[in-house]
């Protein structure tokens, strides 16, 4: 009698597990770096072609393996982390399963080459989906060297299922990224057929975080490095000036095991809680230190998931640590000793001398306002000459467009204009009064201007006086030059200039000037978390452009800068609503007001 039950074949077995191993390149990249970690490697140097597809090459200088240890490494459940199930629970090194190198090399085209430290040979492996091949003498200096090609070339049903190779870079990066910033005395290379995407020399943690977001980050890192108990947490945290609109700076490790753990991050934005807003994100890189018999690593196939013992011993702990941080430095809140005292402040009078200077201002003539240079003998005051920059700068982010004959309620030119604590606008319209956000109402007028751009030509700059180079980090350059050519059609001068540099030459003339990196980068982020908005790329650029080079809550205007502004709105497409879908206009009739005052 037949049996419906048999063994599978190793070679499907093998497939069956790569599934759960090998998602992507990103996944062979991450477990190849955890082995070479393991190896003690000092220097690791990752290359790339085509995103992974078809080459992932990893190279370290680790105690690496002789002839029959390779020939063990790519058998399933072969490993030199554990001996017994004791070992489950004390484990101190990244990988442990032995079921990654069998798996990649199902599913691919693997190289191995390897040269242990107290022999004087070197060793080559090669396997093809599956199929190992004999283990041979080879000629190698120190370390190992890994070579994956044409990943899922065996699996077209997987391999259908990656993104471009500028995608799976990203993938990669994200990987790769959260290992070099938890083992800074350790060089990380990453490279691909084109350039070295980031190459970090060995130092300490600060000078790697510098390495990695850039040096403008230097003086506003806060060290953190508490104890409770067996509990350890170490590593820095930002202040206030590099909080951002989006996720992307937010590292956890565990034992510098990266991890993904939702309590341990809402620990950190609970010490935050006073200081920011909802939807920014502080940047922290912190390093949980326990007892591995405290944590089990072992959850999750990726192992990027753990189980605490008491998770909310450690939740308490790290949250203390971030506010003991927070507490004790006076980097925190920058530039604090030179606010104004609370005497001089509660003593400011109502009406100051500025605000009617900047009404009086704006009145003067466009030749007045946009040709005006300060000369050797100038005597303005640095006030005058910041008020006289907003004028000129609001001419050309406000300028006029004549009015549609659409249905849209119309205002009336000789009506009163009212600004509302710097925040609304007032005005007086055919059909009773409109209170119009300022924000979001310069946002629409942005946002349909940017599209037209994309659709007809390419929008108008003004060149800078000093050209401006701005560091990105290796993501957020990565995904600025995806899309690049629509950021220029936008008004922007761009150019390279340097592994992840850009040096900006001219800006939108709508775009206030002296806020370039700010704006570039709060677009990636608003661009990268706001993925579901809208599936045209051109959109999603237009509308990020649009929210953060908008005037904002908060900026006073005057009444010729209001009156434009809310001729230019109603001249939109689409008056009523922000890209987002938020209301730009509330109409309050005069049947509305009528009933409210009981006027029958």
């Amino acid at each position: 009698m037949t049996s419906s039950i048999h063994i599978l074949p190793e070679i499907l077995s093998n497939k069956i597990a790569a599934g759960e191993v090998v998602q992507r390149p990103s996944s062979v990249v991450k477990e190849l770096v955890e082995n070479a970690l393991d190896a003690k490697a000092t220097q690791i140097h990752v290359h790339i072609i085509d995103g992974g597809k078809s080459l992932i090459q990893v190279i370290d200088n680790g105690i690496g393996m002789n002839g029959t240890e390779i020939d063990l490494c790519v058998q399933r459940h072969a490993t030199s982390k554990i001996k017994e199930a004791s070992d489950l629970y004390h484990l101190k090194t990244m990988g442990f399963r032995g079921e990654a190198l069998p798996s990649i090399g199902s599913v691919s085209m693997m190289e191995i080459v390897s040269k242990p430290t107290d022999e004087e040979g070197a060793y080559r492996l090669s396997i093809e989906a599956g199929n190992k091949g004999a283990v041979e003498p080879f000629a190698w200096t120190v370390g190992t060297r890994v070579s994956i090609k044409n990943l899922f070339f065996n699996v077209p049903a997987r391999l259908k299922f990656l993104k471009g190779h500028r995608t799976e870079l990203n993938h990669i990066i994200g990987i790769l990224k959260p290992l070099a910033l938890i083992n800074p005395s350790i060089s990380f290379k990453l490279s691909t057929e084109q350039k070295t995407i980031f190459d970090f020399r060995q130092g300490d943690l600060k000078n790697r975080l510098i390495e990695a977001f850039g040096q403008d980050y230097e003086k506003h890192l806060i060290e953190v490095n508490q104890s409770f108990g067996h509990i350890g947490i170490n590593g820095f945290i930002g202040n206030l000036d590099v909080v951002r609109p989006g996720r992307g700076e937010q590292y956890i490790f565990v034992n510098e095991r990266p991890i993904s753990d939702r309590l341990l991050n809402n620990a950190v934005f609970q010490a935050y809680k006073s200081l920011i807003q909802r939807g920014e994100y502080p940047l922290y890189v912190l390093n949980v230190t326990i007892p591995p018999q405290d944590v089990d690593v072992n959850v999750h196939p990726t192992k990027m998931e753990v189980k605490f013992k008491d998770e909310w011993r450690v939740y308490y702990a790290v949250k203390e640590a971030v506010e003991t941080g927070i507490r004790q430095t006076d980097k925190m809140l920058p530039g604090f000793e030179s606010r104004p005292s609370a005497q001089n402040f509660f003593n400011t009078p109502t009406a100051s001398p500025q605000f009617e200077q900047s009404n009086t201002l704006f009145q003067s003539s466009p030749a007045q306002t946009q040709n005006w240079i300060p000369e050797s003998g100038d005597n303005r005051s640095d006030e005058d000459r910041k008020l006289l920059e907003k004028a000129r700068q609001f001419s050309s982010v406000l300028e006029k467009r004549p009015l549609t004959t659409k249905s849209f309620p119309q205002r009336e030119q000789t009506g009163f204009i009212w600004q509302v604590h710097n925040k609304y606008i007032l005005t007086q319209i055919n059909s009773g009064i409109a209170i119009i956000d300022q924000h979001v109402a310069h946002e629409r007028i942005l946002f349909e201007k940017a599209l037209n751009h994309f659709n007809e030509h390419k929008g108008p700059s003004q060149l800078l006086l000093f050209p401006k180079s701005i560091e990105f980090s290796h993501d957020d350059f990565n995904l600025l030059l995806d899309v690049l050519p629509m950021v220029q059609n936008l008004g922007f001068e761009l150019r390279e200039f340097g592994p992840r540099t850009i040096m900006v030459e001219a800006v939108p003339v709508d775009m206030r000037s002296g806020n370039e990196a700010d704006i570039l980068k709060e677009m990636l982020d608003y661009y990268r978390t706001n993925r579901t908005f809208e599936y045209s790329v051109p959109k999603r650029i237009a509308a990020s452009y649009a929210c953060k080079a908008a005037i904002k809550a908060g900026d006073p205007l005057t009444e010729e800068e209001m009156r434009v502004l809310v001729d230019r709105l109603f001249a939109c497409e689409h008056p009523f609503f922000c890209p987002h879908g938020r209301p730009i206009i509330i109409n309050l009739t005069i049947d509305e007001l009528d009933k409210r005052f009981e006027r029958h």
